[in-house]
């Protein structure tokens, strides 16, 4: 006789894979034809699952697309940058991003849909994104009081360095040449673009 608590260890083990096969298919789906191109049937035959699944493990379409962004909250919540050093700060953030940008490409591309669609899901993602804002902000501005930049208005260059950092560089309809250089290489050379673009003193 199997054991009550070997029973629940492996049942629990099965849901966290059940949830973990929605998620991943429902990350490439919403990444590839958005949150409203998306239905729920398509994500459990792309994850191979019933429709019951998803209704019990996250209770509709809306609550799995939050649920792909727990990684995403987290990472951004708990990075912590000495202002004291602002500008290796202002290199760790744009590079740090960057890698991430790389490494969850599809999560990005989907919060930056978002963003650029003004979607009425944004007010639920304000603890995803908001929090990066606010530390590269406040980096900047430690830069200017440091002086270690040289830009006018910090306003418009969180929009600018931000904007850096989020760009699709691995679209294929804008880029029809392929990309051999490594995610450490390409955020090399995001950084020394923002920080030739904010004028620091190197």
């Amino acid at each position: 006789m199997i054991p009550i608590n070997k029973k629940l260890d492996e049942q629990n083990e099965k849901n966290k894979e059940v949830k973990e096969q929605i998620l991943k298919a429902a990350k490439s789906l919403f990444s590839s034809r958005g949150y409203d191109g998306t239905t729920v049937r398509q994500i459990c035959d792309e994850a191979n699952v019933s429709l019951a699944l998803v209704s019990y493990h996250f209770g509709g379409k809306e609550n799995v697309f939050n649920a792909l962004f727990e990684p995403l909250r987290h990472t951004f919540m708990n990075a912590n940058y000495d202002l004291n050093d602002s500008l290796d700060s202002l290199k760790s953030f744009c590079r740090n991003f960057v890698l991430y940008r790389t490494n969850e490409h599809e999560l990005i591309d989907i919060l930056q849909q978002e963003i650029v669609m003004n979607s009425p899901r944004l007010e639920m993602l304000k603890d995803v994104f908001l929090p990066s804002w606010e530390q590269l902000r406040a980096i900047l501005v430690a830069c200017k009081e440091q002086k270690t930049i040289d830009f006018e208005s910090i306003d418009i260059a969180v929009n600018f360095v931000m904007g850096t950092l989020m760009f699709s560089f691995n679209n294929p309809f804008l880029n029809r040449s392929s990309y051999d250089k490594t995610p450490e290489y390409i955020a090399d050379l995001a950084v020394s673009f923002v920080l030739d673009g904010l004028h620091t003193k190197k």
